[in-house]
């Protein structure tokens, strides 16, 4: 939890030294951080209980690689709407994981 808040961060940071400068990438960059918020509280909730009712390393093994994910589509948001869509998938496969 403490490692998603900090990736959180980061994403709260880029947003807003990209949205400074008003390009079409503050765009890419707003909306791709919109849909991670968006996953955010179900990322959490599932982890949450699948480490309080089931076991707690593949909860958190599940976690990191969801964060991993999460990273891997932020930073394809950012190219071409195409690279994003590999992380987007997975993070899906993740989440149901």
């Amino acid at each position: 939890t403490l490692i998603s808040v900090m990736q959180n961060t980061f994403f709260a940071q880029k947003v807003e030294r990209e949205c400074l400068t008003h390009t079409p990438a503050s765009d890419r960059v707003s909306c791709a951080n919109r849909n991670c918020m968006d996953a955010y509280p179900t990322f959490l909730a599932v982890m949450w209980c699948a480490g309080l009712c089931l076991n707690q390393a593949p909860a958190a093994f599940a976690g990191i690689i969801y964060l991993m994910v999460r990273q891997k589509y932020f930073v394809g948001y950012l190219g071409q709407t195409s690279q994003s869509t590999p992380g987007y998938l997975f993070g899906k496969r993740i989440i149901f994981f």
